[in-house]
């Protein structure tokens, strides 16, 4: 929309410009030439920003049917979540044993900083002790991304293809450490406090 309507300026100054250098006016047609040359400029930038939101949006849309067979199994998702102050979590899963996910989608590449937001993201939610008593663990999802499944600082970084067998690992592994922390001791006592 904005893209449209910086199109339309550029095209419109750049009329007026033309109109006023056949008048003999060649200060102000110079003006309206560089303000149509902003607009485009302009333009062109939101256009490619734009095109960059809609990739985005096609990513998350992606993550978002993936994560949705997870529902049959008891896994509980919640997509675009308000983040107070800091905009959104793209994807929030509950495990059936109440480990929490926070994914981040990115189409190809994430930085640093996505890192980093994603354990922010992450660290917010476990705050949240009654809905995620198993923790809440940080998942960037690769979406168009060769094969990949790694840890990075604690962070889950996983392409489309590995993200559910990883989550469904993860939640798996929580669910047994918390059985295994709850089973009696092979002697017949009692397990041990920590």
């Amino acid at each position: 929309m904005r893209a449209g309507r910086c199109a339309v300026g550029a095209a419109i100054a750049s009329a007026g410009a033309v109109a006023l250098a056949s008048v003999d006016q060649a200060a102000l047609a110079s003006c309206l030439g560089l303000v149509a040359v902003g607009l485009g400029l302009v333009s062109r930038r939101a256009l490619r920003l734009a095109g960059r939101s809609r990739v985005g949006a096609e990513s998350e849309a992606q993550v978002r049917r993936a994560l949705n067979a997870l529902a049959g199994e008891g896994w509980r998702a919640r997509h675009a979540m308000d983040w107070p102050g800091r905009g959104d979590l793209d994807h929030v899963m509950r495990s059936p044993c109440g480990m929490g996910f926070v994914i981040e989608t990115k189409t190809l590449r994430y930085s640093d900083a996505h890192i980093v937001r994603t354990i922010e993201a992450a660290r917010w939610l476990g705050r949240r002790r009654r809905r995620y008593p198993g923790g809440v663990v940080a998942v960037v999802c690769v979406a168009r991304a060769l094969p990949v499944e790694r840890v990075d600082r604690n962070v889950l970084i996983v392409s489309l293809d590995r993200l559910l067998p990883a989550l469904r690992a993860a939640g798996a592994a929580e669910s047994a450490a918390s059985r295994s922390a709850t089973l009696p001791e092979p002697d017949g006592a009692p397990p041990a406090l920590a």
